[in-house]
This record gives C-alpha cells, sequence and structure tokens, in this order.
C-alpha cells in the first residue's frame, strides 16, 4: 500500500515518483482525447458546411484509435476444476424366466345320457327326400317324419360324430358315419315308430313298449323292437349309447 507524505516546509503533500508517472499518463490520455474530440467536431462541422468529407473524419477517427493507448489486457479467467470422472458399471442383466404357457383347457366331452328334448339350428347331413317321401306315404299327417327328423337332429348334435341315414326295403338304417357300421332300424308300425336294436340294451328300454321283430330284419340280425309315437329320452340315450359301442360285439 503506497503512503502519502505532507511537506513541513510547504505543507504540501507529497506522493511516490511511480504513483505521479501513472498519473501523468492518465492526464495525458484525457488531453489526447480532448484533442481528438476537438478535431473530430471540426470535421463535423465542416462536413456540414461542405468544407470536408466523410472519408477524411473516418481516417481522423481510425488515427485517433490506433494512437490511443491499448487498454490492459484482462485477467484470464480461471480454469474450471475438472471433474472427476464416474466410472459406470452396469450389472449384466439377469435372464428373464419364461412363464410356461397356459394351455388351452380342452372342452367337455358331451355325455350322451344328457339328451336334449328338442335341438333347433344344428348343422346336421340333410335327409334325402325318397325317406321324407316314404313317411309321409305311412303317416299323411308328417307327425312321425317330423318325430323321425328330431331324433336324427339330437343325435347329430349329441354323438360327438356323424349320424347318417339311409333306406332300403322300408327300413331306415341308422349309420356310424365314421366307422359305417348300422346301430338301429326304423320304420312306422301300427300308427308309432318302430326302432329295432341290439338285444344287449333290452334292459335299458324294459320302461317302453316292445313289438315284433320285422321277419326281414330278424333274418338278417338278432334285434329287439319297441314303439315311439314322440321324443323319448330313454330311446334317444340308448341310441346315443348304441352309436358310440358299434362293433362291441357281434350282433
Amino acid at each position: 500500500m503506497n503512503k502519502y507524505l505532507i511537506s513541513k516546509d510547504s505543507g504540501q503533500m507529497q506522493i511516490p515518483y511511480e504513483d505521479y508517472t501513472l498519473l501523468m499518463e492518465k492526464v495525458n490520455q484525457v488531453e489526447h482525447m480532448r484533442q481528438v474530440k476537438a478535431s473530430v467536431v471540426a470535421d463535423l462541422s465542416g462536413f456540414l458546411g461542405g468544407k470536408s468529407s466523410v472519408d477524411a473524419i473516418a481516417q481522423k477517427i481510425e488515427k485517433a484509435k490506433a494512437t490511443a493507448p491499448a487498454p490492459k489486457p484482462a485477467p484470464a479467467p480461471k480454469a474450471a476444476p475438472e471433474e472427476p470422472k464416474v466410472s459406470i458399471e452396469f450389472a449384466a442383466a439377469k435372464p428373464v424366466k419364461k412363464e410356461k404357457p397356459v394351455e388351452p383347457i380342452a372342452p367337455a366331452k358331451k355325455t350322451p345320457a344328457a339328451a336334449r328334448a328338442m335341438t333347433e339350428g344344428v348343422d346336421v347331413p340333410p335327409i334325402k327326400k325318397d325317406i321324407s317321401i316314404h313317411f309321409n306315404k305311412q303317416d299323411e299327417s308328417g307327425r312321425l317324419f317330423s318325430v323321425f327328423k328330431q331324433y336324427y337332429t339330437c343325435l347329430n348334435d349329441t354323438c360327438g360324430g356323424t349320424v347318417r341315414v339311409t333306406m332300403k326295403d322300408g327300413f331306415c338304417s341308422l349309420w356310424n358315419y365314421d366307422e359305417w357300421e348300422e346301430f338301429a332300424f326304423i320304420d312306422v308300425f301300427e300308427g308309432n315308430l318302430r326302432v329295432a336294436i341290439n338285444p344287449r340294451y333290452t334292459d335299458e328300454l324294459k320302461s317302453l313298449d316292445f313289438c315284433e321283430v320285422p321277419r326281414l330284419l330278424s333274418s338278417r340280425r338278432n334285434l329287439v323292437c319297441v314303439q315311439i309315437d314322440d321324443l323319448n329320452n330313454t330311446m334317444l340315450a340308448v341310441l346315443v349309447k348304441a352309436f358310440e359301442e358299434v362293433g362291441l360285439t357281434a350282433s
């Protein structure tokens, strides 16, 4: 820190020589700027009066910039401290355990005993026209053919396989189409439907009305016959069972 002294003789303030030279430099700078300003103002006045040119004024301004003391360079900014390097390690991803796919539940198998009284809209193999003509000749009201169609439709919907019907010698044969084997025969007898089937189902049919077996059928197979006039759950259940047990025993 500079010390300023007071002279004992004159009572005036005395300063160090270095401070004096700096002060004089600033005084000289101020004086130089005043001279440049006066010159520029004079030139501008002359330019406005038509005595000076724009180029001459610009040259003086540039000369003044060149002769002006250069400002001291600003101190360089301190470098920001280097950020520490962070090492990031990623843990190896664990393999995703695949869950066992859920197996679809198989549809429940239809129970033959759970026969429906009437089924509508079931896509079944068509009954040939000659069969409907045969039934309608035996029963002009068409009621017996309607009952027969109900059995045929219910069998196709309940058996889990395809049931087909053919006719020969006045008897309709019900077939297990997959095995291509007959399991029942139907015709009209005494105003009712007569169903001929294997004798092993005799005990299951004991609640129904038994009747004689047609001679033409009895000459070919061992059968028993019952009469029905409407859709009967017992008869339907036995027919479904006979369909499923095709080939179980020789007739």
